[in-house]
């Protein structure tokens, strides 16, 4: 497991789909944030075709 900073918002441990480069996946973009609990993020990412 690792774990993810994403500067000013939070630190979560990573429970994602792992690649080596984000030009592996092209363009991403936040399609969503939502808190699970006090301690618990969710970000949903969507990929541009």
């Amino acid at each position: 497991m690792r774990t993810v900073e994403i500067e000013g918002l939070d630190l979560q441990a990573d429970g994602g789909t792992h690649v080596t480069n984000t030009r592996e996946v092209g363009t991403m973009r936040i399609a969503d944030y939502k808190s699970k609990g006090k301690i618990n993020k969710r970000i949903y990412v969507e990929l541009d075709e």
